[in-house]
């Protein structure tokens, strides 16, 4: 049998659940993104260019995850990937004016 406290806490998660998904729902009707594309683009709009490990670590984020969302950023044109000239395995992502707007 749960708590007053316990029964409060499950409430107030539910709560803040609820209010992400709704946010998430507005984003994604407003702007076209997901909460997450949203997240890496401002994250390279304040930092500049960034590896997807270092976005990854940045936003919280398992590098497969930062990896599709930059897929379909740059399929958007709202960043854009370089290859090093030393390293070409070495890849780094930078956001676009069309990622800024």
């Amino acid at each position: 049998m749960a708590t007053d406290l316990e029964e409060s806490i499950l409430v107030a998660l539910r709560r803040i659940t609820r209010a992400i998904d709704l946010h998430s729902r507005y984003l994604a009707n407003t702007f076209g993104l997901t909460g997450p594309q949203l997240v890496c683009l401002r994250v390279l709009g304040r930092r500049g260019s960034l590896t997807p490990s270092e976005i990854a670590s940045e936003v919280s984020l398992s590098q497969a995850t930062v990896t599709g969302i930059v897929d379909r950023l740059a399929s958007r044109q709202l960043v854009t990937r370089t290859r090093s000239d030393t390293d070409r395995r070495l890849v780094t992502i930078a956001i676009t004016d069309a990622g800024l707007a």
